[in-house]
């Protein structure tokens, strides 16, 4: 059975939606700058105050026991005890592009539709950002991303 174009189409939107840049970049709620003009006591106590919290509620509703000691090294690694919360985080998941990151896609479903929606636009919000993969924030916001 041969598809028609129209549905073609619109299935290829739908798997594209999460590569498409969301959202407009504008200022930290707060402040007046942008997250990258921020001094770093701004952003510590932001990230303390505002982002923590919400993502630790956020990843405790997706998996209550993987992330019940959810806190700043869950995303930032060693960076959270060496104070250099550098990202990406080598620490994380290593990702492989290729196919709209389909291998993650297929393994863990679950959790990369967590990732696009409950984590990358909520996250790109919070730091007056654009999400996806035409945005500032994106999977290599944090994780590695190779180009395979």
């Amino acid at each position: 059975m041969k598809a028609s174009l129209p549905l073609l189409a619109a299935l290829s939107l739908l798997l594209l939606l999460p590569a498409c840049k969301v959202g407009k970049a504008t200022t930290v709620a707060g402040h007046e700058q942008r997250w990258d003009e921020l001094p770093r006591a701004d952003k510590m106590a932001y990230m303390v105050d505002v982002v923590e919290p919400q993502m630790r509620e956020a990843f405790q509703a997706h998996d209550a026991t993987r992330f019940a000691e959810f806190d700043c090294a869950t995303c930032h690694g060693e960076g959270a005890s060496d104070g250099g919360f550098a990202m990406p985080n080598p620490q994380l998941p290593h990702l492989r592009e290729a196919g709209l990151f389909k291998e993650h896609r297929k393994a863990h479903p679950d959790m990369v539709k967590f990732m696009w929606k409950g984590v990358e636009v909520p996250m790109a919000e919070m730091l007056g950002k654009t999400a996806g993969g035409g945005g500032e924030f994106n999977c290599h916001s944090c994780h590695i991303v190779d180009d395979e």
